[in-house]
């Protein structure tokens, strides 16, 4: 019995953006096809013939992963879906196999630091409580003080006021961002795992996709090495865009 090698990724394949003209699309704002007033995925497929005739390589589309909006998308609820907003998972299938036809390549952007506090595994570490593998893959601490009234540390949002906020029970979870994005624990191997399968099982996990990390994993957990199954290993504090060859991450591998 014999089975198939897959052939060796070349340089070329995985390093085309060095040279490429690539176009930023918001979704939001970039073509609206249903006219409610928002711009969304047949809305960009639609003008995807004219990048194509100005010379664009590729176009890096901003999330519009399943979100309640409370940061236009950046903070994810549903990493394997498509936010209605902006479409359905058929109209990110349509729009990638256009681009495919065309010859753009499609990058779009992960969002790893943080999810939103809507998301099913935050949910699951809220009702789990201390201690519990839920809560693990999330930053949750106790709070400093005789009660554990104030925060663990001083670290601040980017968006102002403290990186911490309490829950019922009294513990603190890490938010480097606005209070309903909190900030995974990419210590925990669950979390490298959760993204490898989110890249494998999404609609970018075509040969014509690839990803951008945006907000990428920071200062709490910016040691750890992640290693991929297809054995490269990424920094996660790295923020670039890359190839297609493993159909997942695009931060820089080696």
């Amino acid at each position: 019995m014999t089975t198939e090698q897959t052939p060796p990724v070349t340089p070329a394949e995985t390093e085309w953006w060095r040279h490429a003209v690539i176009y930023q699309v918001y979704p939001r704002s970039f073509a609206d096809a249903d006219g409610d007033g928002v711009g969304d995925l047949p809305g960009i497929t639609s003008r995807l013939p004219y990048l194509r005739d100005l010379g664009v390589d590729a176009i890096w589309i901003s999330p519009f992963y399943r979100s309640p909006q409370n940061d236009h998308g950046y903070d994810v609820s549903d990493y394997c879906d498509i936010d209605p907003l902006f479409g359905t998972l058929e109209d990110a299938d349509t729009l990638l196999a256009t681009a495919h036809e065309l010859g753009i390549k499609v990058v779009v952007d992960l969002v790893p630091n943080h999810s939103s506090d809507q998301h099913e595994w935050f949910q699951a570490a809220l009702a789990a409580g201390p201690g519990s593998p839920e809560r693990a893959r999330y930053v949750f601490r106790d709070g400093r003080g005789e009660d554990g009234s104030e925060p663990p540390n001083n670290w601040l949002s980017v968006f102002g006021g403290s990186a911490w906020d309490r829950v019922e029970d009294g513990q603190w979870y890490l938010h480097l961002f606005d209070s309903s994005q909190p900030d995974f624990d990419w210590r925990n191997p669950e979390v490298g795992d959760m993204f490898e399968d989110v890249l494998r099982s999404s609609p970018r996990a075509r040969p014509s996709a690839a990803a951008r990390t945006s907000t990428p994993p920071s200062r709490w957990s910016s040691g750890p090495t992640v290693t991929s199954r297809c054995g490269t290993s990424r920094r996660s504090t790295t923020s670039t865009v890359a190839g297609t060859g493993c159909s997942r991450s695009t931060t820089a591998t080696g």
